[in-house]
Parts: C-alpha cells; structure tokens; sequence
C-alpha cells in the first residue's frame, strides 16, 4: 500500500511506551506518511519547532513522568501551531470536551494500524491537508 502513496505528510507521534510508539510509527509510515518519534514533551516541543514539514501530531494522553499530559501538550502545540491537525490518543482518559483543542479528534486505544491511519486521514481531511484513504 506504502508504494501506491507518495506521502502524506510529515507526522509527531508523542507516546512514552517504546513498543506502542514504535507499532503507530510503522503503522504510519505504511500509510505513506513521514514520520517523527517523541518520547517525551521537550522532544516533541523539539521536533515542532524544528520541523515546519509536520502536518500533524498524534499525541498520547498519559505520559509518564511529564509534568504536562496529551491534553496539555495538545491545547499548547494548537495554541502556537494553529496549522497543525492533532489526533488524540489514549486507553485511560475520555477527553471532556474543554481539554479538546478546536479540531482535534480522538482515538481510544487499543486501535488496528488502519484505525490510526484511518483516524489521522480523517483529522487531515477535515483541516484541508493531504487525503484520506481509501
């Protein structure tokens, strides 16, 4: 499928668990998206600031030992990366709508490779970037 799609853009994945970012990662790049990894807040906030390639940003909720959660990251990268499209991911929290950046979407984990996809297709889609998957 990766060789049917150029690419679709340059993509942050923010997850603290090696394996699960690691599986969204290829996932991704399977879909014909550039990706990024971060393990942690500042390097994410690293990535940002020196990628202005990225379209997008898949962000989990709970991140260990970070003082700021998903949440928190996603409503500050929005704040200063208005153009970005944020996916949301987590299996603990249910987002209330107040911690929701305007235009960010939510995936509950567990997801398949094609629901990541899927999602972030949709979240780009709706922000006017790349196109979605068919």
């Amino acid at each position: 499928m990766a060789d049917a799609v150029a690419s679709q853009g340059a993509v942050l994945i923010v997850e603290d668990n090696p394996v699960q970012l690691m599986d969204a990662a290829a996932a991704l790049r399977d879909a014909g998206y550039e990706v990024a990894e971060a393990a942690t807040v500042e390097a994410a906030q690293a990535h940002l600031a020196a990628r202005p390639e990225l379209v997008a940003m898949v962000a989990d909720v709970d991140l260990a030992g970070e003082p700021l959660s998903g949440f928190t990251l996603a409503k500050a990268v929005a704040a200063r990366w208005p153009e970005l499209a944020i996916l949301i991911v987590s299996g603990v929290a249910w987002p209330a709508e107040e911690q929701m950046p305007m235009g960010a979407r939510y995936l509950r984990k567990p997801f398949t490779p094609e629901g990541l996809a899927g999602a972030l297709g949709a979240v780009l889609a709706a922000r006017g970037v790349g196109s979605v998957p068919h």
